[in-house]
């Protein structure tokens, strides 16, 4: 049984992608910050858990140490890991550069484009091991399509390409490939909260983009790898 490693898998995209993964038979190893989310997660899906299938690990995928402490602690359970969803990310824009705070910066930076170097980092060894191994990162439209006061996100959302193109030409020899996704606006309770008046017909299903990580993960996609995947519905 295949074995996958979720950072962000408590929020609104990570739950559906984390329903995916153990609906096609992965054992899932979940990272999470809040732990009122990440009981939540294991009470939907108490089978699994209870089977051993989904387990949770407290992680700040920021700092290198907690990652690499997760990621031993989920190969310690599952036994191997074939492939990392890495999730995790967020948003905190509308501000130009010329008033941006350096916490801002820093705080977007740490989160949307170093923690998926520590996630590679530690899950690769364990990736090519497995053999058929998969990178899966959460990108964004907003790494190839500027907007006024989104500079910190983009810039970090495009470093992140940068990233995965690079390990794909590192690792193109190997058996593992490296791919992003790349949506627009996701359609969440957040998104919805923050755009109430918003034709939320034209946005993305988190369901959706689970299934396209599950394909991008699957041993089919072995040919696909560097690749930045647009998913943008009508928006």
């Amino acid at each position: 049984m295949d074995a996958a490693f979720v950072t962000g898998g408590t929020g609104a995209l990570g739950r559906a992608v984390t329903r995916r993964f153990l609906g096609d038979g992965y054992r899932v190893a979940v990272t999470y910050r809040s732990k009122e989310e990440w009981t939540a997660l294991e009470k939907e899906h108490a089978r699994h858990a209870g089977e051993g299938a989904l387990i949770g690990l407290e992680c700040d995928v920021t700092q290198e140490e907690p990652v690499r402490r997760a990621v031993a602690g989920a190969v310690e359970r599952f036994g191997a890991l074939r492939v990392l969803l890495h999730l995790a990310g967020g948003y905190r824009g509308g501000q130009p550069v010329e008033s941006v705070e350096e916490k801002t910066v820093r705080g977007m930076i740490e989160l949307n484009l170093i923690s998926a170097f520590w996630a590679a980092k530690h899950v690769i060894p364990h990736a090519k091991r497995a053999g058929a191994g998969r990178l899966l990162f959460i990108s964004s439209r907003g790494a190839v399509e500027y907007y006024p006061g989104a500079s910190v996100y983009a810039a970090a959302k495009l470093g992140l390409f940068a990233l995965v193109q690079t390990l794909a030409k590192e690792l193109k020899k190997s058996d593992v490939t490296v791919n992003a996704v790349l949506p627009s606006i996701i359609d969440t309770p957040a998104n919805r909260a923050s755009m109430p008046d918003a034709d939320t017909s034209a946005w993305v299903a988190p369901e959706q983009v689970a299934g396209l990580l599950a394909y991008l993960a699957s041993r089919d996609a072995g040919s696909t790898s560097g690749a930045l995947v647009p998913i943008y519905g009508r928006a």
